[in-house]
């Protein structure tokens, strides 16, 4: 596409300067402007953007959905999304608060049996580096996780389908990052959900399964199954050549529950008896050897 047409996309959707490969657009619809501007992209998709689309839904589909019945019965919500944390939201009452990083498990790992040992439609992933991250920062973290396998795929196709700036903006950052990407990619995101949010939420499920698990027990996952954890024990990861972000396996069924129960609990009996599931301890025996 010539530099001039990406540069009016790049405007319409308010995508400012500071985003390295719209500065190169830009630069270029000046003195070339019917000229072809950006080199061969990557060879693979930026995935943290593709990801943003099905993020946004399931962070939108829980607060619409799940929180405001909260909020109605007297729980504060809080927003963390601008101050760029751990936490998406915070559910609090009386000085205490559950804080939950929403999530979405949208596409099966088909080789998850093979590889940590559980049904490819009983397996989300957690960042294991994350979650260590989170457990150090906001002890009482719960990840809450839309497990629709099927959403990425009707995401894509939907997006896909786009015209106009929209489609142009779609590709553009499917394809390119460089410095400055963040903040464009959201800039994008914010005039997708603008003009077809509407549409992009009638994706999710009319009623929305969320599972919950909290960082520290995903830790304890780790701890207790390295299989869980392929990065930490696959040959390859120590050849330069494993690539991935390094996991934790989680099975939904068993080792996740379900937020309604959740909700439940906490409108029954208080944010303290939620937070005290999560901050339990007990004692186990562990091999110690001296040699």
């Amino acid at each position: 596409m010539h530099a001039v047409d990406l540069a009016a996309s790049l405007d319409e959707l308010g995508i400012a300067e500071g985003w390295a490969i719209g500065d190169q657009v830009r630069m270029e619809a000046g003195p070339s402007p019917d000229q072809p501007c950006l080199g061969e992209p990557g060879q693979r998709r930026v995935e943290a953007f593709r990801n943003l689309v099905v993020g946004t839904i399931a962070e939108r589909a829980f607060r619409q959905q799940h929180l405001a019945r909260l909020e109605s019965a007297g729980f504060a919500i809080v927003d963390y999304h601008e101050r760029g944390e751990n936490r998406d939201f915070g559910l609090q009452r009386g000085g205490l608060e559950v804080p939950i990083n929403v999530k979405v498990a949208s596409t099966r790992f088909r080789e998850a049996r093979r590889v940590v040992g559980l049904d490819p439609d009983d397996c989300i992933p957690v960042g294991a580096y994350k979650a260590i991250g989170a457990s150090e920062r906001v002890a009482d973290l719960l990840y809450v996780f839309l497990v629709d396998f099927d959403l990425r795929e009707k995401v894509d196709s939907f997006l896909d389908r786009l015209d106009g700036a929209l489609a142009i903006g779609w590709h553009l950052f499917s394809w390119y990052a460089g410095r400055g990407a963040k903040k464009a990619q959201d800039q994008y995101n914010a005039a997708l959900f603008a003009r077809r949010g509407g549409e992009l939420m009638a994706l999710a499920p009319e009623v929305t399964k969320y599972r919950a698990i909290s960082a520290l027990r995903v830790l304890a996952i780790m701890g207790k199954n390295p299989r869980r954890v392929p990065g930490l024990g696959v040959k390859a990861a120590g050849r330069g050549v494993f690539q991935a972000e390094v996991n934790v396996h989680v099975s939904v069924a068993n080792e996740t529950r379900p937020w309604s129960e959740i909700a439940d609990e906490i409108t029954q009996f208080g944010i303290p008896h939620v937070l005290d599931q999560v901050r339990r301890r007990r004692t186990v025996e562990m091999s110690d050897p001296l040699l």
